[in-house]
């Protein structure tokens, strides 16, 4: 399970120096983006502490990715105190945030609708020593959760804490932001082990992808943590030897995630970083779509008007023009037509990890880069829980074929 605590930085001497009605005033609007901050991310409110905030994740529900979670909804809540303070500079709200991961004991109640829970363990107590170790304004976190969130967290490293109750130093990191999930994955140094066979099939289609320069499609199927993103790293390693490969990840939380993974391989593919401003993405997807010579206007503004729509900026190569509207059938028109002359260029192949979690749209487009008449060699290759087989049959009998 996976602690965290935020408290408000100098509340009490604030506090002494007001009415209680304008303290109120001034903690509610604190409270409230918290806690959909924590609710966005999956999390479960556990209690307040005067003005601190302490909330799970993993517990009444676990997921795999529990720690991110949970790293991502601090990092969230901390952009949207600073977001209160600019509408409202009379707020003046200053923050700790601490995130450990452990084990602990959480009892629920036994009538669900009462929202009460106690969580103890030592989990929860050092989450709340880092949380008071916390530069002002800032997310540190518990060792284990660095381990579990460092592929997808950009983290300084920290000085040891001394905690009440520990013999030795906690080690810490500072999380400063969330990484995107598009692009080559960090490749681990452990070796791949009893999943020849798999990656085997896997270069073989890979192969006759490049071969008959058509499009397929391949669905890794497993349960939690039995090695798919592994097999997964080790396939885009070698396909790096004669084509190029693009990951995109589903999300099951957050908003305007319907085409996520696909925004993560078009990031990926125009080379677009996570520091990069609206401008420098704009002129960055614009290069890329006059980088395949396209002759016909119609085409390219289609595609233009694509890629802004998943990306919400607006980009008009050679004078082309934002349409107003797209429709679904355009909007797949314009992200097939892209990866194909992306993938004459070089075969291309498409990782789209967490399958489970996408919505009815997403896979609809998969099925659709996936057809015979795309004629280009694009592999699309996505992996999934195997209740992944039920929510896209029509792709599991693509895959077939």
């Amino acid at each position: 399970m996976t602690a965290l605590f935020t408290d408000i930085v100098g509340s009490t001497a604030s506090a002494e120096e007001m009415d209680p009605e304008d303290v109120h005033q001034r903690l509610q609007p604190y409270f409230e983006r918290t806690r959909q901050e924590l609710e966005r991310y999956g999390g479960t409110l556990e209690k307040y502490v005067g003005d601190a905030v302490v909330a799970v994740f993993g517990a009444p529900v676990a997921h795999e990715d529990d720690p991110e979670r949970a790293v991502r909804a601090a990092l969230a809540i901390r952009d949207a105190i600073h977001d209160l303070n600019e509408k409202d500079a009379w707020l003046d709200l200053s923050i700790r945030i601490g995130v450990n991961t452990g084990e602990a004991l959480l009892v629920v109640s036994s009538n669900p609708s009462l929202d009460l829970g106690m969580a103890a363990g030592d989990a929860i107590n050092t989450a709340a020593r880092i949380q008071s170790a916390a530069p002002v304004n800032g997310v540190l976190v518990g060792d284990l959760t660095y381990q579990a969130t460092r592929d997808a967290i950009e983290y300084r490293p920290a000085e040891p804490i001394a905690a009440k109750g520990k013999s030795e130093p906690v080690r810490v990191w500072e999380a400063v932001q969330a990484l995107e999930h598009g692009g080559r994955r960090r490749m681990r140094d452990t070796q791949l082990v009893g999943r020849q066979a798999e990656l085997e099939l896997l270069l073989e289609l890979w192969h006759a992808v490049g071969r008959d320069r058509l499009p397929g499609v391949a669905v890794v199927l497993g349960l939690p943590g039995v090695g798919k993103s592994r097999l997964l790293e080790e396939f885009t390693n070698q396909v790096g030897a004669d084509g190029a490969a693009h990951w995109g990840r589903c999300l099951p939380y957050g908003e305007g995630i319907t085409y996520w993974p696909v925004m993560d391989v078009m990031k990926s593919a125009a080379g677009i970083l996570q520091s990069d401003e609206t401008v420098a993405i704009a002129a960055k997807l614009g290069a890329l779509l006059e980088s395949f010579g396209i002759d016909t206007l119609d085409e390219l503004r289609t595609m233009a008007t694509a890629v802004s729509n998943l990306l919400g900026v607006a980009t008009t190569p050679r004078g082309t023009y934002q349409a107003d509207q797209i429709t679904q059938a355009e909007l797949h028109w314009g992200i097939r037509r892209i990866l194909e002359l992306l993938a004459r260029e070089r075969p291309l192949a498409i990782v789209l990890e967490d399958l489970h979690w996408a919505e009815p749209t997403l896979i609809e487009l998969v099925q659709y880069l996936a057809h015979d008449d795309a004629g280009a060699p694009l592999l699309v290759v996505a992996s999934g829980r195997p209740e992944t087989a039920e929510l896209a049959p029509e792709l599991m009998r693509e895959r077939a074929r």
